[in-house]
């Protein structure tokens, strides 16, 4: 385990009882960015940090807060939303939802570029998002793929980062003569320090699009200078250049965004939205979730097919033999064969069950599995019919009859001279080279040619396979419930959930069982405070849970209810509190720290914490029976 460095304990410190902090989920120049859980609201969130080296810059400190109440005024469903400015021991932070996902930057590093169809929703997304912010005036001026999150399971792109925004009726004199903004994907204009305004972004934009594409940038060079100099004097090349097969309509949107001149570029981010509208008869993107369910293949389905093959041909061999009275051959014999053939069955439907399972546990219902199955087929439908011939030539369907005819022959020989072996008759091994070289060289002709030997309903079947007809009929609906599929879609989200304080509990658990025997002997009695803070703040939650559910507005017992309302939620948070400064001289354990006495100091304090929450319980249930 990494211990943690001394600024994410100092900030836990800072916010105990409110926030706590779980890990850093990443840095930049302008801020660290933590997972932390709403003690209150028992939801995750991200608490951006100022670096404590840049607190104390007023420019940076007021950059930092112009970020937070820029972003807090904007309330669009492609925003990542701000829930609040706070400053505590000397700790300039805010705090915003958590998406859970990734960066589009960190999805092209990954993957590589994206479908087409998948850039140019994040595209549309985006721009969404930023004609929102052109309409109150905000104009983004740092627009890339590091400040554009990728939701998990829904995929939706929100926007984030607003560090060097500004507003249109902004004074830009503060920056004299000063580039903000990442360089590569700047507009000429703001790369010169020219004033800017929303077309500045849809530039922004069309070098995301450009990347997310090709894979590579519009204008690339040694160094910044030469990089500025390009994008100032030369035209951006189209994007059909670094990925040729684009749709015209998402090529020419990305090429209009890359206009030098910025009269030439999309006025807005709704018009860019429009440009980029899917055709009425475009099918939705699939979640990456189901892409993988779909294209999952059993790893062991080359041996089985090898095993089937292999107990197909012997089966094929004793029917031969057996409808040509050859001594010794039963037709018991055949069923056995014919069962060791089907016999990988089993295994491969078992494997295709454990995947649907596991997408029912990730909160996708039997009518998700249908559809992702519905568009699979319509795709590979299109795209054979991009691929076939009208009318299949002549000498395709002489080669193919030659071929299954060798293919027979070769069976056959096979066949008749391992059952003249196992009955110890005489017969010339010779035999079958003839027919497998025959079979091997028509094969191979056949496959260069892309002869097609399966019937097209046939390879239809095969290639949608059990699978689709099975989660398509009934005995699939019954399964479907056996394997726990959901009745509803739900967000595909980070595991089971926990309260807080459970959360805590578990944490200092582990953190006090990897300490050495002797810490732990010192600090027996932690275990039972743990215990007893825990169910303290269950108390307390569910009691505000109770009261907030009760709600009687207007009513003579509004204020009695708003005042036990407000004990709970200060008895939860000096419980949590409490929990995590355990947690926090734990971890300092584990970072080398020595002295236990602290931690001691804490254990007695939070005892008594944990003795009068109980009173007070105690008190207002006797004060709930008397009245």
């Amino acid at each position: 385990m990494t211990p943690p460095d001394a600024e994410f304990l100092a900030l836990q410190a800072a916010l105990a009882g409110e926030y706590s902090l779980q890990r850093e989920l990443g840095r930049g120049g302008m801020g660290i960015v933590y997972l932390a859980r709403d003690v209150q609201l028992d939801r995750d969130v991200a608490i951006k940090m100022l670096p404590s080296h840049l607190a104390s810059a007023p420019e940076s400190r007021e950059r930092f807060l112009r970020e937070a109440r820029t972003a807090a005024g904007l309330s669009h469903p492609h925003i990542v939303p701000i829930h609040r400015v706070g400053e505590s021991a000397g700790f300039v932070y805010f705090v915003m939802s958590y998406v859970e996902g990734e960066t589009l930057g960190e999805r092209l590093r990954r993957d590589g570029p994206l479908p087409p169809a998948d850039a140019a929703r994040v595209l549309r997304e985006v721009a969404w998002a930023l004609a929102y912010a052109h309409g109150r005036g905000i104009v983004h001026r740092d627009v890339k793929p590091d400040n554009i999150l990728l939701e998990a399971g829904t995929g939706r792109a929100l926007v984030t980062d607003f560090g060097i925004a500004f507003g249109s009726t902004a004074v830009t004199s503060t920056d004299p003569g000063k580039i903000m903004g990442t360089a590569n994907f700047m507009s000429p204009e703001q790369a010169a320090g020219e004033r800017v305004d929303g077309r500045s972004d849809m530039y922004a934009l069309g070098v995301v699009g450009y990347l997310a594409l090709s894979g590579r940038l519009p204008f690339e060079a040694s160094n910044l200078p030469a990089l500025l100099v390009r994008q100032a004097t030369e035209a951006a090349p189209s994007v059909l250049r670094a990925a040729p097969g684009l749709p015209p309509m998402l090529a020419n949107a990305i090429d209009r965004c890359l206009a030098r001149d910025p009269a030439e570029r999309f006025a807005d981010g709704e018009a860019l939205a429009a440009a980029l509208a899917p055709a009425p008869e475009t099918r939705p993107a699939l979640p990456t979730t189901l892409r993988v369910w779909l294209s999952a293949r059993n790893p062991l389905v080359v041996p089985y097919m090898g095993w089937s093959a292999f107990f197909s041909v012997l089966t094929g061999g004793n029917i031969y033999a057996n409808l040509t009275g050859n001594p010794g051959s039963h037709w018991h014999d055949v069923a056995t064969l014919g069962a060791l053939a089907m016999a990988p069955l089993l295994p491969i439907i078992g494997f295709h069950l454990n995947q649907a399972r596991r997408q029912f546990r990730a909160g996708h219902t039997l009518a998700d599995l249908r559809s992702a199955l519905d568009i699979a087929r319509r795709e590979r439908v299109e795209n054979e019919a991009l691929v076939r011939e009208e009318k299949e030539p002549a000498s395709h369907r002489l080669l193919r009859l030659a071929t299954v005819g060798a293919g027979t022959w070769l069976i056959t020989t096979f066949s008749l001279l391992l059952s003249n072996t196992v009955h110890e008759r005489n017969m010339n091994p010779a035999w079958i080279v003839v027919p497998l070289l025959t079979t091997l060289s028509l094969g191979a002709v056949s496959n260069a040619l892309d002869v097609q030997f399966i019937p097209t309903k046939l390879r239809d079947w095969w290639q949608t396979g059990v699978r689709d007809r099975l989660w398509n009929s009934r005995a699939g609906a019954w399964l479907a419930k056996r394997l726990g599929a959901p009745e509803r879609s739900r967000a595909i989200g980070g595991g089971v959930f926990r309260a807080t304080e459970s959360a805590l509990g578990v944490a200092v658990s582990e953190l006090f069982a990897a300490l050495p025997k002797s810490y732990r002997e010192q600090l027996a009695d932690l275990p039972a405070t743990v215990e007893a803070l825990e169910a303290r703040a269950a108390e307390a939650r569910a009691e505000a849970d109770m009261v907030a559910a009760l709600a009687p507005s207007g009513s003579a017992d509004a204020d009695a209810l708003e005042a036990r309302r407000s004990a709970a939620a200060a008895q939860l948070a000096e419980s949590v509190a409490a929990l995590e400064g355990i947690r926090l001289d734990l971890l300092r354990l584990h970072a080398g720290a020595s002295d236990l006495a602290p931690l001691t100091t804490l254990i007695d304090a939070a005892r008594l914490l944990g003795e009068d929450v109980r009173r007070l319980a105690d008190a207002q249930r006797e004060v709930d029976v008397i009245s």
